[in-house]
């Protein structure tokens, strides 16, 4: 029996070997993957539209000029400048109308507690001087000077146990 080759062996294994179904799934997803990367890549690339050099333009390009100086941007300038007078316009002006503003509050605050100060001290000269008023010498100084004197006897009035009439009654007690 001749000697095979190592190579020629190996063929012929390989060649009576029945492919696992995990090896054809393997076999189909690399087939799926090269059949997707030859559409997507030269083929789906071939079927953009080329320009057509045949086709003559209807238009003659505009002449190039060399510009050797840019115009300046005022609009841009005057628009940053803008902005930055609005930013310091919230920044600074801002507070201190704010602050202006609490100064107004705190000042409208102390005159109203000066006048309620005020307020108290005449409310408490009015109670003094109705105290002295209805004070029960004075009550006698005043009845002296109208004439009125001291009641030499006093009478007390007695209430029958009889019928009371309550207030709001519309009939007269002892009819």
């Amino acid at each position: 029996m001749p000697t095979a080759s190592r190579s020629a062996w190996i063929d012929a294994w390989e060649r009576d070997l029945t492919p696992s179904a995990a090896a054809m799934r393997s076999r189909a997803r690399v087939a799926a993957r090269i059949r997707s990367t030859r559409y997507y890549g030269r083929e789906a690339t071939a079927r953009l539209p080329q320009p057509n050099p045949e086709v003559e333009r209807g238009e003659a390009l505009p002449e190039l000029k060399i510009v050797t100086r840019r115009r300046p941007r005022w609009g841009m300038a005057l628009l940053v400048l803008a902005f930055v007078a609005v930013l310091l316009g919230a920044l600074i002006i801002a507070p201190v109308l704010v602050s202006s503003a609490a100064t107004g509050l705190e000042a409208r605050a102390g005159q109203l507690e000066s006048q309620k100060q005020e307020l108290t001290a005449a409310t408490s000269a009015l109670f003094a001087q109705v105290s002295a008023l209805s004070s029960p010498e004075r009550v006698a100084e005043q009845a002296a000077e109208l004439g009125l004197v001291p009641a030499v006897s006093v009478y007390y009035m007695q209430v029958g146990r009889g019928a009371v009439a309550l207030e709001g009654d519309t009939t007269v007690a002892g009819r």
